[in-house]
């Protein structure tokens, strides 16, 4: 197909994106209601313990026992200072004209480290907790690793075959190596502190990055904000600080916004972004291998739609040559063997895998349960009421639509594949923006008070989520 023709097909897809029609209504009072109640009975469920520790031998709902009791309205008052930040936003966002969004994404920014710095300071050991996560063998083990470097050359050469800690054994060395150069800036006792802020604040410009990530679904910056302030609410966002699981969504919306621009062209800068992003990701953690998935859905979806494979190809041809030049310019710098540090992360982590005794079935339904525990469970209705509005205006070649389905058959094919079982509240953390952008479209929709209390409920969850169950420990 010739490139004229593409355009047309591009232009025809985008006008029909733009007709929109019925389906850009709100929801109705009972599905406001609806969303409402499952929020409140989650809250309750949580505030009485409901679903955790069962007798030893039988399954758990969820992994993030034993329940603790930091007090739910004491937490609620340390967590709520951000809030009116993420309110504000919502509200200068109602203008039928919003205004750059440059401030109100810098606040949601802020507001995100103010989450997680309040989070640390909810426990009763407050900041000093911080430093001691990221030291903790069994929370996280990079640190540790990180202070044993000596010649760093000599290192990535023999990383695949040398003795790591725990958590470090089923990673590449990027977590490694950015402790590494923490260490050497701020010396290998204040590092650890240094470390984690620069993990928390790196994590908050997720913010940002989801106002272009939902900008793949619509150009309305009204519905990019509010995925901006949802995204800034996901609870396993503060939960899970500091651990590199919270940056991992970045890298997530990253590979996905180059890999559309780089189909929908020209794109051969977007296709070498893609390729850098992906050496990145795979640098820092191997479960984000599983992205192809998408990668692969959307490119079949952008085959039938354009009827043009031959794009596709050269595209996919960029991609892997940039992720394979990269690999290839390290392993000459370094001697650092890409396959063979798969190869035993892998081995250990099929060890790991049968000591925990996750089974496959019983675990289909529990992952998907603790994933959406991570999204703040609102997310499950409010993406329910989403898709049935969708379907009742079901339009293939409709971008946004297609995106959505693409979005939420890779979490699916991720949890029926097997191969991340468990603890997906934060292992399938970097999965959260492709749930995100979807809910965000319908929620843009609200009236301000309904929007307002949906957005304060989702607050209240992370609250309650904080005080009573335990995510992250030294």
């Amino acid at each position: 197909m010739g490139k004229k023709a593409r355009q047309r097909r591009l232009r025809r897809g985008k006008e029909q994106e733009a007709a929109a029609p019925a389906d850009r209504a709100g929801m109705t009072a009972v599905e406001y209601w609806a969303v409402l109640g499952l929020g409140i009975a989650f809250c309750l469920a949580v505030a009485v313990q409901l679903g955790g520790t069962t007798p030893e031998g039988s399954l758990q709902l969820t992994h993030w026992t034993p329940w603790r009791d930091l007090g739910i309205f004491r937490t609620s008052a340390i967590l709520f200072a951000p809030f009116p930040l993420i309110a504000w936003v919502l509200w200068r966002a109602e203008k039928d004209s919003p205004p750059r969004p440059s401030l109100s994404l810098a606040l949601l920014a802020l507001s995100s480290v103010g989450l997680q710095a309040l989070g640390m300071m909810a426990d009763p050991r407050g900041l000093e907790l911080l430093p001691r996560i990221v030291v903790s063998p069994a929370a996280t083990s990079y640190y540790i690793d990180a202070v044993r470097i000596g010649r760093l050359t000599e290192w990535l050469r023999h990383y695949h075959e040398i003795g790591l800690e725990y958590h470090s054994l089923t990673h590449p060395p990027g977590p490694i190596l950015f402790y590494y150069l923490v260490a050497k800036l701020f010396g290998p006792v204040r590092g650890a502190a240094a470390g984690g802020w620069a993990v928390g604040v790196l994590a908050s410009c997720g913010v940002i990055v989801m106002y272009w990530f939902a900008g793949l679904w619509t150009a309305d910056r009204r519905t990019r904000l509010t995925a901006s302030a949802w995204y800034t609410l996901i609870p396993a966002l503060t939960l899970f600080f500091p651990e590199f699981d919270q940056v991992y969504p970045i890298l997530t919306m990253l590979l996905a916004i180059c890999w559309v621009k780089a189909l929908e062209g020209p794109g051969a800068k977007a296709a070498l972004g893609a390729g850098a992003v992906l050496f990145l990701a795979t640098f820092f953690a191997y479960n984000l291998l599983v992205l192809g998935v998408f990668l692969a859905y959307y490119g079949l979806y952008w085959v039938w739609r354009t009827r043009d494979p031959r794009t596709l190809l050269r595209i996919s041809g960029i991609v892997l040559g940039t992720f394979a030049s990269l690999y290839g310019a390290l392993w000459l710098a370094t001697g650092f063997h890409p396959v063979e540090a798969l190869r035993r992360a892998l081995a250990v982590q099929a060890v790991f895998g049968a000591e925990l005794h996750r089974r496959y079935w019983p675990f289909i339904a529990l992952d998907l349960y603790d994933f959406f525990l991570g999204a703040g469970m609102l997310a499950f209705a409010l993406l329910l009421i989403q898709l049935r509005r969708q379907f009742r205006h079901w339009d293939a070649r409709r971008k946004d639509q297609a995106l959505t389905l693409i979005s939420l058959a890779t979490i699916l094919t991720v949890d029926l594949s097997g191969l991340l079982r468990g603890e997906t509240a934060r292992v399938w953390l970097f999965l959260q923006p492709l749930l995100a952008a979807p809910v965000a479209l319908g929620l843009a929709k609200a009236p301000w008070r309904w929007k307002l209390a949906i957005f304060a409920l989702q607050w209240w969850i992370l609250a309650c989520l904080k005080a009573k169950m335990t995510f992250l420990d030294a």
